[in-house]
């Protein structure tokens, strides 16, 4: 057995180990919540919460909490509350790129203008349901009520100290399902960490790239040769070539054909897809 083989298959067993996951979370939560009795001005411990959802932390916290939630998220990397947490963690300063081409396109000046929030009251849900086949809006409909997934299930983020930056890492988290529509993947661990790999091109957060380097060793042998023989090298691509994902509108692209919304993207799905699979049948400008 190979050294890679014998990591991966040590790293399987001992991801579900609830006692380490559990100690880890309880580490976690229990800095996230520690006070100190000297807490200084100017210091995080004595912060005030800059936006509702915020729990101001020092920089030894917000370790604990992404070690514990990395280690939480390994045990299932589909757990969106433990990747969030870790996203929260690793993300204070680390907005540079983001913010940068949100600045350069109107359409994200726009959106950090306006703060739009993914969120649908029952009628406008049904709505979307009720789309032409084959449009943006009822691709993604479908795509969650197939995968057994609903609109409300990412969590807020809480460890951010910036308030535009956390709106941005909102923003991202909320969309996170559209990137799962227009690129045709599903929520298996494969696929997720598909994705993963493509939001870290765009975006440079560290989540990304933590989740695509640690997800693989827990994967049998066969998907993981499939990560990085295809999925790995098609997401790297399209991730750099793709226009910015934070730019986009997607709320008023609902009724708009799905494979316009890939081109006008200039992303293309697996090979093994059957829509939008190549890098020249897209329309974004590549620089």
């Amino acid at each position: 057995m190979s050294l890679t083989g014998l990591i991966s298959g040590v790293a399987r067993r001992m991801a579900p180990t609830a006692a380490l996951a559990g100690a880890s979370y309880v580490a976690a939560k229990s800095l996230a919540a520690f006070t100190s009795p000297d807490a200084r001005p100017g210091t995080s411990r004595s912060m005030d919460p800059l936006y509702p959802s915020h729990r101001p932390t020092t920089r030894l916290q917000k370790t604990f909490i992404a070690v514990g939630s990395a280690l939480m998220g390994f045990g299932d990397p589909t757990d969106g509350a433990h990747i969030a947490a870790l996203g929260d963690a690793t993300s204070n300063g680390c907005f540079g790129r983001m913010r940068t081409q949100m600045l350069s396109d109107p359409t994200g000046v726009r959106i950090l203008k306006e703060r739009p929030q993914i969120e649908f009251n029952a009628h406008e849900w049904a709505q979307l349901g009720s789309l032409p086949e084959g449009s943006f809006g009822r691709a993604y409909f479908e795509q969650m009520r197939r995968n057994g997934i609903t609109w409300s299930s990412r969590p807020p983020v809480r460890f951010v100290d910036n308030e535009e930056d956390a709106y941005m890492l909102l923003r991202y988290r909320q969309c996170h399902d559209f990137y799962h529509t227009v690129l045709d993947l599903d929520i298996s661990v494969l696929e997720e960490l598909a994705i993963k790999v493509f939001e870290w091109r765009q975006t440079g957060l560290p989540v990304g790239l933590i989740a695509s380097a640690a997800g693989p060793l827990r994967m049998p042998s066969a998907e993981r040769t499939r990560f990085f023989a295809d999925y790995l090298p098609w997401a790297l691509q399209c991730g750099a070539q793709a226009k910015p994902i934070i730019s986009i509108y997607w709320e008023e692209m609902w009724e708009r054909s799905i494979d316009e919304v890939r081109k006008e993207m200039g992303v293309w799905l697996m090979p093994s897809r059957n829509s939008v699979t190549r890098a020249e049948n897209s329309t974004a400008r590549i620089d």
